[in-house]
């Protein structure tokens, strides 16, 4: 299993935001324990939210989030309520893709996501 770690500025913060989305806050590290830490899920789909100080250099900053697309799967009777609960970041329209799966894609903070329904 791969579980990305994602540089954010405020990590307890960026995952309110995933919270409006219907992601589910699965641990929070305390602010008082020096590894600011936040672990999300989306049914199976997993993500650890962190800190961009420290880890992130000045000039990168910048590049955080660009040109990645994390595809995650959900179950592919649950796309339409998921789909409405990302309305807030607004997605793209749902579409079955050329090899044959039901998605959208949507921005939450930095990072871009595909949803996909299997």
């Amino acid at each position: 299993m791969i579980r990305p770690l994602l540089a954010t500025h405020d990590p307890y913060k960026t995952a309110k935001l995933y919270e409006l989305a219907g992601w589910k806050v699965d641990f929070i590290q305390p602010v008082e324990s020096d590894d600011p830490l936040v672990g999300i899920s989306l049914y199976d789909n997993s993500v650890l939210l962190g800190l961009i100080e420290g880890y992130v250099s000045k000039e990168a900053i910048s590049h955080i989030g660009k040109g990645i697309v994390f595809c995650i799967t959900v179950p592919i009777a649950d796309i339409e309520q998921i789909y409405e609960k990302h309305r807030i970041f607004s997605p793209t329209p749902i579409t079955v893709r050329p090899w044959g799966d039901t998605a959208f894609e949507v921005k939450i903070g930095d990072f871009k996501y595909m949803i996909m329904g299997k």
